[in-house]
């Protein structure tokens, strides 16, 4: 019978253990969701500013990685935003149960409006970092042109 009582005590612990850290990943989605509108709102380099943690670091295809705030916003100077949209959906988010850290990844439609409207597509990864004020922002960020479903 004793045995039994440990067993059920185990089990009730353990339950109680789980739920106490386990993350809810839905503020990620939700991060995620507003740094798309503020790109489509307010411009692609504004968001990316606003959202980049100090030791961000920027990878984009056909160039050295962009490490740190600082340089990325020197190298977002040089930038005319003003005919380009960028927007994303992320499709799933995780934050480690730790949480300090998540990611969240989906489609993104990268759109230019120069003489002719082009728009390409792919997927995007980024991982994100609680900052001591509770907010979050990205410290790693990285897309792959592509076709999306």
């Amino acid at each position: 019978m004793n045995k039994l009582y440990v067993i059920a005590l185990t089990v009730l612990i353990a339950c109680q253990s789980q739920s106490e850290t386990s993350v809810d990943s839905s503020i990620l989605m939700e991060v995620d969701t507003e740094f798309s509108a503020m790109s489509e709102e307010n411009g692609m380099v504004e968001a990316f500013l606003f959202y980049a943690d100090p030791e961000v670091v920027k990878l984009s295809q056909g160039s050295y990685p962009i490490i740190g705030k600082s340089n990325l916003s020197e190298s977002f100077s040089k930038i005319d935003d003003s005919n380009i949209e960028l927007t994303w959906k992320p499709l799933k988010a995780e934050i480690a149960k730790s949480g300090e850290l998540g990611y969240t990844y989906g489609k993104y439609y990268f759109t230019t409006r120069d003489s002719v409207e082009q728009t390409s597509t792919g997927y995007y990864i980024s991982v994100w970092k609680q900052q001591a004020d509770g907010s979050w922002k990205y410290v790693l960020d990285g897309g792959a042109e592509g076709p999306i479903e």
